[in-house]
């Protein structure tokens, strides 16, 4: 109960402090101070990652069962509840760095219209969302870390009730499980990749050059974004850069760095040393020539192809969707033979796993190709 206690005390007065109990309300003033910023109300935020993280916490509680059959699903539920707990995790994470994002637009384009610096506005309504969602952040990552540990426990508990069960040891229960649920997960991702191939509607694509022939000039023209078409085709090359190649350079080096132990995963990080999800796909494009949006929805949203999962190739970007690719939480690069390369979280760290890392839960059903 102390996790869910936290989960509302926290809440609550994230809510409070916004003023968002009081629906509809106006943001109440604030008096004037000595320093120039005023504080404005954010919007809503969703406490809803918290709240499934403590709601995982549920699967600690039965006592192990005693027969086979009851005891694998009692494994499959911890297993479950822990996969929800870090999706919502990335979730709460992934939402601080979009606010993040929003909260340093707000501020430049309102200085820009005011001709004045930065340090003279006072605190936008975007910027105490950013803190308030970054607040959110760290706590869904606190209480990530503690129900990790007593859902880890839990599942040991349940492998020492199977392997009395079974009258064998630990080790080999744990390797027995183990494979079943490999196999368990394997037949699933199959069967969606049969189903997306059958069942799932071809993707509308926008009307943009395929990417398998983009040159580096066009490159460079996206990247500069504002820049004007003749002066980047000034700057730049005109020599051709096939998607191949340019893939090729970006997943050699995602690959390095989920081998090397120095690399960690940070929320908002870019690099050089520290990554998010999103950060991490984006300096791995960016290897390779390719610059990509911030963000994991924008990074979905922006990509020219969109594909089917039975299509993937390599350097294709996977999304994963809690409410049915409205927005994305987590993202991670297709590097072939079933694998991809990903920033997941602190402990995890970056890894190059299975597509199915956390079974087939909220993957969603299209890819993007740059």
């Amino acid at each position: 109960m102390s996790i869910l206690k936290s989960v509302v005390v926290v809440t609550s007065a994230a809510l409070i402090a916004s003023g968002a109990l009081t629906a509809g309300s106006a943001p109440a003033p604030v008096a004037a101070s000595t320093t120039p910023h005023h504080a404005a109300a954010p919007e809503q935020l969703n406490p809803g990652p918290l709240a499934t993280i403590a709601k995982s916490m549920a699967a600690t509680r039965p006592s192990p069962a005693k027969t086979t059959a009851a005891l694998e699903k009692q494994l499959a539920t911890v297993r479950a509840a822990l996969q929800d707990a870090e999706a919502a995790t990335l979730e709460a994470t992934e939402n601080a760095v979009a606010a993040e994002e929003a909260a340093t637009q707000d501020r430049t384009t309102a200085a820009s219209l005011a001709g004045t610096s930065l340090a003279a506005l006072g605190r936008s309504q975007a910027q105490v969302q950013q803190l308030e969602s970054a607040k959110l952040a760290r706590t869904a990552q606190g209480l990530f870390d503690r129900a990790e540990l007593r859902l880890n426990a839990k599942h040991e508990e349940l492998v020492e009730a199977s392997a009395s069960l079974h009258k064998t040891s630990v080790a080999r229960e744990s390797a027995r499980l183990a494979k079943l649920s490999e196999s368990r997960e394997d037949a699933e991702l199959m069967a969606a990749l049969v189903d997306s191939e059958s069942n799932v509607a071809d993707p509308v694509n926008d009307p943009a050059l395929d990417p398998e022939t983009l040159d580096s000039a066009q490159v460079a023209i996206g990247a500069l974004g504002t820049a004007s078409v003749a002066t980047a085709a000034i700057q730049v090359p005109t020599k051709k850069l096939t998607r191949t190649a340019r893939i090729k350079k970006s997943i050699k080096w995602a690959k390095k760095v989920a081998k090397n132990n120095k690399y960690k995963y940070r929320y908002g990080a870019t690099g050089p040393r520290y990554f998010d999800c999103s950060g991490y796909v984006g300096k791995a494009f960016a290897k390779g020539g390719k610059k990509l949006k911030r963000t994991s929805s924008a990074q979905y949203k922006a990509a020219p192809k969109k594909v089917k999962l039975s299509k993937l190739k390599k350097g294709d970007l996977v999304f994963w969707s809690s409410n049915r690719g409205r927005s994305f939480y987590h993202v991670a690069m297709y590097v072939g033979n079933g694998k991809i390369a990903h920033a997941r979280n602190p402990k995890a760290g970056i890894s190059v796993t299975k597509l199915n890392y956390a079974g087939m839960r909220n993957i969603y059903k299209y890819a993007g190709r740059y």
